[in-house]
This record gives structure tokens, C-alpha cells and sequence, in this order.
């Protein structure tokens, strides 16, 4: 397990004593292979529906509470420099407007620091992979896919 990190980029800690104990997460960012290619909670590579490995290609992840997190597992911030968080549904799915954009809990289409908005697709807390369309990505079998996090 990794630390929890805080919207400042450290760690969050337990307790106020000098030796405060680092908390771990259970869940964090998605484990990926040496290219980029999410890997499934067996430690293989996921597949599409057309058995080609999934890749990330910087997608964010989307925490339990809606905060982005990029690639080395650090909050993504928007161009005020504070994190950015994603709308979530009833299940704790991110939220996709109908062309894909990745929507803040206002509605709206989130904009990273680059001012571009999120359309390349997301993985969700619980690890589902949103592709570019906002949908789940689902294997051959038509079951949504799910990335390992750690």
C-alpha cells in the first residue's frame, strides 16, 4: 500500500506525536506494465473487446472523493492551482457529457492546467476504465474492465 497523499502533495498522517504514522491506501493510482498498459488485479494486461492491451496514455484517475490524479499519483490542478475534481454518479462513476469530456461536480467539462479539457477517458475509483466516448471500456466477454490500483 501507498501513503495517502494530501491536496498539498504529502503525505497524510495519523496522529500529532513527533513520530506520526504515514497512512496507506489500499487504492491508489493504476498499475500499469513498463509501456503504459493497464494491468487487471491478476498482474496481465487488460484487454478491449478486440483483445488489444488498454493503455493509459495519462489518463487520470479519478479518487473516491472526485480528485484527479495524474500518472505519478499527484492531484491534477486546474489553472486556479487547486485540485480538480471530477462529478461522480450514485455508484461513484466519474461523470462524461455526451462528447466524452470529463465533468466537474458543477456540470461542467473540466479544464487541466493547459485549458484543455479531460476527453481522452478516465479510470474510476473503483478502477473502471472510461474510454475516450465516457463509457466503460468492457473485455470480449462484455464486462466493464477494471484496473488494478495500488
Amino acid at each position: 500500500a501507498k501513503p495517502i497523499i494530501g491536496t498539498d502533495g504529502q503525505p497524510l498522517r495519523a496522529g500529532l506525536g513527533p513520530d506520526p504514522t504515514t497512512l496507506k491506501a489500499l487504492m491508489g493510482p493504476p498499475e500499469t506494465d513498463k509501456d503504459g498498459n493497464l494491468l487487471g488485479p491478476d498482474g496481465k494486461p487488460l484487454l478491449d473487446e478486440n483483445g488489444n492491451p488498454i493503455n493509459t496514455a495519462g489518463n487520470p484517475y479519478v479518487g473516491p472523493d472526485g480528485t484527479l490524479y495524474g500518472p505519478d499519483g499527484k492531484p491534477l490542478l486546474g489553472p486556479d492551482g487547486k485540485p480538480l475534481k471530477a462529478g461522480l454518479d450514485k455508484n461513484g462513476n466519474p461523470l462524461f457529457d455526451e462528447n466524452g469530456n470529463l465533468l466537474g461536480p458543477d456540470g461542467k467539462p473540466l479544464v487541466g492546467p493547459d485549458g484543455k479539457p479531460f476527453n481522452q477517458g478516465a479510470i474510476g475509483p473503483d478502477g473502471k476504465v472510461f474510454g475516450p466516448d465516457g463509457k466503460p471500456i468492457c473485455d470480449k466477454d462484455g464486462n466493464p474492465v477494471k484496473a488494478s490500483l495500488g
